[in-house]
């Protein structure tokens, strides 16, 4: 199925316009008013972010694609220092040979189920990544003149946005001339927003509520993250594409909610990793389609679950295959 790079424009620009809207109110109005601007803007600001996984996986020679990217990381990724190229790792999540081993950027196994576990994987796997990138940003200027001091102080981190910490920056995907551009950009802007916090020209109360804002909204990513797989690969070996389904979850359930807790796509993430090259306009369609046509035991049908019974999976440890080797 094409993409629908319509529907991807006017998806986009009216949720950063409800971003916009939210960020402003949240600033600048009365209490109540301002509380639900901060609801919207966290919501909306966590939709525009989510276009960065279909961004990743956009084609580099189609330019309507390019486009899209481009016009994102201008008017989201940049302002919020996360230009897409930071996302790029997330293709080797998807390799049959790294998929929830060490080198899988995007998975690690949850030794630790009680409720204070499942919150520290929240808190350490989005609030880490985003102190690295930021910290490696403030470096960049350093780091561009010394590279090797570079890789001495920061070891490879802060260059993408990852939850596995012992993954190691391979390079495959190599930054175009626009992502090499966008990240001097959001270089470049870090120090403008600390020089108008040092300079009082933006009141810290406003940067606070600002930074408050966006990390709500990283937040609700990282407990979406929490239920996109069952991290049940203790072994960090390479597996079949079946256990790669069978650790994957589709979010069923009210679509409204669901759509809240994984947008753009998301909540079929299962599916996804079946077919990465579907848009995330016709993953739904795709998905009822599969459980109209399967038969009663097919695996797919296993992975549907809904966010509690996700959650409940996850407190469990539960299994519903052992992971089948890759051959």
């Amino acid at each position: 199925m094409p993409r629908n790079m319509t529907q991807y424009w006017a998806d986009f620009l009216f949720t950063w316009s409800l971003f916009a809207a939210g960020m402003a109110t949240w600033l600048f109005a009365t209490l109540a008013w301002s509380i639900i601007g901060l609801i919207v803007g966290v919501f909306a600001a966590y939709r525009c972010g989510s276009f960065m996984h279909e961004i990743v996986h956009f084609n580099r020679r189609n330019k309507s694609e390019m486009a899209f990217k481009a016009g994102w990381n201008i008017l989201f990724g940049i302002p919020i220092l996360s230009p897409s190229h930071l996302y790029d790792a997330h293709l080797e999540h998807h390799m049959p040979d790294s998929f929830a081993t060490v080198q899988d950027p995007e998975y690690v196994p949850i030794h630790n189920r009680s409720l204070l576990g499942l919150a520290h994987f929240v808190n350490g796997h989005v609030i880490g990544p985003i102190s690295m990138v930021a910290l490696r940003m403030l470096l960049n200027p350093i780091i561009w003149i010394f590279p090797s001091l570079g890789n001495r102080l920061m070891q490879g981190k802060g260059t993408a946005l990852v939850i596995n910490w012992d993954y190691i920056p391979t390079g495959k995907q190599k930054p175009t001339q626009f992502d090499q551009a966008a990240i001097i950009m959001a270089t470049l802007l870090l120090y403008i927003y600390l020089a108008a916090i040092i300079s009082g020209f933006v009141p810290l109360l406003t940067a606070f509520k600002i930074l408050l804002l966006v990390i709500l909204s990283m937040v609700i990513n990282g407990i979406r993250t929490l239920v996109a797989h069952r991290y049940i690969n203790y072994d960090r070996q390479s597996v079949s594409r079946e256990a790669q389904l069978l650790d994957s979850v589709n979010l069923i359930g009210n679509r409204f909610f669901g759509g809240l807790l994984a947008p753009v796509g998301l909540r079929y993430h299962a599916l996804h990793h079946l077919v990465q090259t579907l848009p995330y306009h016709g993953l739904e369609k795709a998905h009822e389609a599969l459980m109209a046509q399967l038969p009663d035991d097919d695996v797919y049908r296993s992975v549907n679950v809904t966010v509690g019974e996700a959650m409940q999976q996850l407190r469990s440890g539960e299994k519903t295959t052992e992971a089948i080797p890759a051959s």
